[in-house]
């Protein structure tokens, strides 16, 4: 359900490590050109999602949802 109205897939999983922090998967890395040291912006809603954003796209994400329209179910 939540792909058809957003668009969204899952790509890869990984695991929060014990200091809290998380690895983002190689093919991912890759596939976004995120390198050591890029800055990330991570979004929040409804205390239920969190998407993790280069700091440079942030600006094309909210684009997107506006243009959109894109509903988040409660």
């Amino acid at each position: 359900m939540i792909k058809k109205m957003i668009d969204l897939k899952v790509v890869a999983t990984t695991t929060v490590w014990p200091k809290w922090q998380i690895v983002i998967p190689k093919e991912i890395r890759d596939t976004l050109n995120i390198n050591p040291w890029d800055n990330m912006v991570v979004l929040m809603k409804n205390w239920k999602y969190i998407w993790l954003v280069k700091n440079e796209n942030i600006w094309d994400l909210m684009k997107y949802i506006t243009s959109e329209g894109v509903k988040f179910p409660e």
